[in-house]
């Protein structure tokens, strides 16, 4: 495997590869993100006053999307809310709300509750924005009522906090500050007092990005008896420094609760309204240990199958991509050319068509089109074997003469200057030029290949379109336009190549074992990429998925499906070293005497090659009479180096190593949400699996607040949602 094509190789499957990460990223952030409202971010700062009742301030984020009724009118956003549920047995009231504009640093003022339904924008805008209220909607969001916190209810109460926004259609990032004190959320027993927070309940359908908290405890009293913990099913980070507890909650969905539990010793609070007889310690820690230990037990085999899979997947992929590498060395080692033939100086015993298929297969990297090359050369080796005619510049430089009369290519010669000081390139097309006979559709005496046959039918058929035996490119192109002729004469040209190919039995198929291994590779990766998306995994994605994807990309990029037989390997070569024997050809001494007729075939294959400038150049510096209009008009007028040279030293001033390029045969073709939060949730998930998976791990932090939260009770003071109108 050549470096050349290792790199191109590797830049194709780095391409590949990016291309998936990218949508890989996309699915697993955005993917899911179809929640018209969501909270980006939601920071609390909580104090636990002695009382047991708890100041809180939200640092809200929030991120609104455009809505549309039924009838795909436009809805804006008015008012946003949070509704908590009240309970005598753990939150009694709410009080000291008060709502800021982060973004503006404007307060609030209170109003009486009020839904948007049926005030206009420019009412809303100048009446109700900029306001915050607090309502009970016990009977019904529709129906809100004035809330009055007396502290003393003897059922179940529902509160909505909300504020009332200026009219906004859609909305990347709305920032607010809202703080409020929970009352009566904490129980005093003889030993300790506790509490059970549930800043958001299984009813919130709002998802979250990142959930931060920062709770500090009150001083004071016996430390061992301070314990706390934190309930999750999601990937949360929890930590302690003395009397505060600080936790971390990843991508929040919708119907997930977050509850803290926390207990210190009694005599650390003064004046907790509700109280209970009896030691409470022993069986929190008891009850929390029970949980925590269920969780961790029920995840386990989980986190162990995510491990065992990630593995797996790992192994399986790495294993593939060593296969498959060795099989595309050897595949790449079956297609090159290795045999002891240097330089070649005779033509090869292929077309020219077939030579530049071959060269494709052992040098993928040859310059130029394939289809060109073979039509190019094939054209060429016509005008060599005196079927045709090609000359440089547009048809009407030419009287229609036969193309070897050498009076008249003279003739035309002396008429480039003129057509030059005009403003006329002649390399902007190229002229065809049939012999009567053969335009009308008859048979050459020469020998063709089947490549050239084709190659001739295809100008045959431009003859009879464009009217007449003459034609340059351009006339052709203009003659095919808008005719399915024409592509069904391309195609008969592929199919000649292609059997005239084959017939030659130089080719044999290789590399089935390095398909078979960069093919499975990347089903192991896009099955990484599926099980770490339906994980929300986008690290694993990243880390495992990317890396199989790029190794098994490079296999089939490198990889040749094409080897040689032993009569490929003999051809291969002549024709490499026809090649090489070309591109040195001004170096040799041997070259003999000039031999315009292996000129022209060394064109012809230089056109196969795709060298034709170099060989051109070598041609003129080893043989000088090639620079010299007189010999050229004495001795080449029939033979295709003559117009490859002569109409320069007309148009063009010679300049030592500058010779202009052969008549454009070429032209005969048919001119034919958050990536960092989803990382960090990534990794964190991933430390957490690891120690979860981990033989022996009891799961039990004991209070200690460490290691993350886990799932478990629910139904915490507050059971917070949140939601807009």
């Amino acid at each position: 495997m050549s470096g050349k094509h290792a790199f191109g190789a590797a830049a194709a499957a780095a391409v590949i590869t990016a291309i998936a990460a990218l949508l890989a990223t996309f699915i697993i952030v955005f993917g899911d993100d179809d929640a018209a409202m969501s909270y980006r971010s939601l920071d609390y700062e909580v104090t636990v006053q002695p009382d047991g009742d708890l100041e809180i301030t939200q640092h809200v984020d929030l991120r609104l999307n455009e809505r549309e009724d039924d009838d795909d009118n436009t809805v804006p956003w008015k008012q946003l809310y949070q509704q908590y549920r009240l309970d005598p047995d753990n939150l009694t009231a709410i009080t000291g709300v008060s709502v800021t504009d982060a973004s503006t640093g404007e307060t609030y003022a209170q109003t009486d509750p009020r839904t948007p339904s049926g005030i206009g924008d420019d009412e809303w805008n100048a009446s109700y924005a900029r306001h915050w209220y607090i309502a009970d909607v016990t009977g019904g969001a529709d129906d809100p009522q004035p809330y009055t916190p007396d502290g003393d209810i003897r059922e179940e109460r529902v509160v909505e906090i909300g504020w009332n926004i200026p009219v906004t259609v859609e909305s990347d990032s709305m920032r607010f500050d809202i703080t409020m004190t929970f009352e009566g959320v904490t129980t005093a027993y003889d030993d300790v007092a506790t509490f059970q927070w549930e800043p958001f309940g299984p009813s919130n359908q709002v998802p979250i990005g990142t959930v931060t908290g920062t709770v500090r405890l009150p001083d004071g009293g016996d430390g061992s008896l301070s314990r706390a913990w934190l309930h999750f099913s999601g990937t949360s980070e929890t930590s302690r420094s003395n009397n505060v507890l600080q936790f971390t909650a990843y991508d929040v969905r919708a119907g997930q609760h977050l509850d803290l539990v926390a207990m210190v010793d009694v005599n650390a609070t003064d004046g907790v309204v509700r109280t209970a007889s009896g030691r409470a310690a022993d069986r929190i820690i008891d009850d929390e240990s029970r949980q925590e230990r269920q969780w961790h037990e029920s995840q386990q085999a989980a986190a162990i199958r995510r491990v065992v899979i990630w593995a797996v997947l790992a192994v399986v992929g790495v294993a593939l991509i060593v296969w498959g590498v060795i099989a595309s060395i050897r595949s790449n080692r079956e297609a090159d050319y290795r045999g002891g033939v240097e330089y070649w100086r005779d033509p090869p015993e292929i077309s020219p068509a077939s030579a530049a298929r071959l060269l494709s297969i052992v040098q993928p990297d040859a310059a130029g089109d394939l289809q060109t090359r073979q039509m190019s050369s094939s054209v060429l080796s016509l005008a060599d074997k005196r079927v045709i005619g090609v000359r440089p510049g547009p048809a009407d430089l030419y009287d229609g003469s036969a193309a070897g009369d050498r009076s008249a290519a003279i003739s035309a010669a002396q008429r480039f200057p003129a057509f030059s000081q005009t403003g006329g390139k002649l390399d902007d097309t190229a002229t065809i030029t049939l012999d009567p006979a053969v335009a009308s559709g008859g048979v050459p005496a020469a020998d063709l290949s089947q490549s050239e046959e084709a190659a001739l039918g295809m100008l045959q058929a431009a003859s009879k379109r464009c009217g007449s035996a003459t034609f340059d490119l351009e006339q052709m192109n203009a003659a095919f336009e808008d005719d399915e002729d024409g592509y069904e004469l391309q195609e008969a040209f592929d199919t000649a190549c292609a059997n005239e190919f084959a017939l030659l039995g130089a080719t044999r198929a290789v590399g089935g074992q390095a398909l078979t291994a960069g093919i499975l590779g990347v089903a192991v990766a896009l099955a990484t990429f599926l099980f770490s998306g339906a994980e929300q995994q986008l690290a694993v994605a990243l880390v495992l998925g990317c890396p199989l994807l790029f190794g098994s990309a490079f296999v089939l990029c490198s990889m040749r499906r094409t080897g040689l037989t032993e009569e490929g390997r003999r051809l291969a070569g002549q024709v490499v070293g026809l090649k090489r024997y070309l591109e040195d050809f001004s170096d040799f001494s041997d070259r003999g005497v000039a031999d315009l007729t292996l000129w022209d075939r060394y064109l012809v294959y230089a056109a196969a090659f795709g060298i034709s400038d170099t060989v051109l150049k070598q041609l003129a510096e080893a043989y000088p009479e090639l620079c010299d209009p007189s010999w050229l008009d004495s001795y080449a007028t029939g033979h295709v180096v003559y117009w490859a040279y002569r109409p320069y030293w007309y148009a063009h001033t010679w300049s030592a190593g500058a010779v202009a390029p052969v008549a454009d045969i070429a032209s005969f073709s048919a001119n034919v949400g958050n990536i960092g939060a989803h990382l960090d949730a990534g990794f964190a998930d991933i430390a957490s699996t690891f120690q979860a998976a981990a033989p022996g791990s009891s799961g039990v932090s004991g209070g200690s607040f460490s290691g993350g939260g886990f799932g478990g009770s629910a139904g915490g003071s507050g059971g917070g949602s949140f939601g807009g109108r």
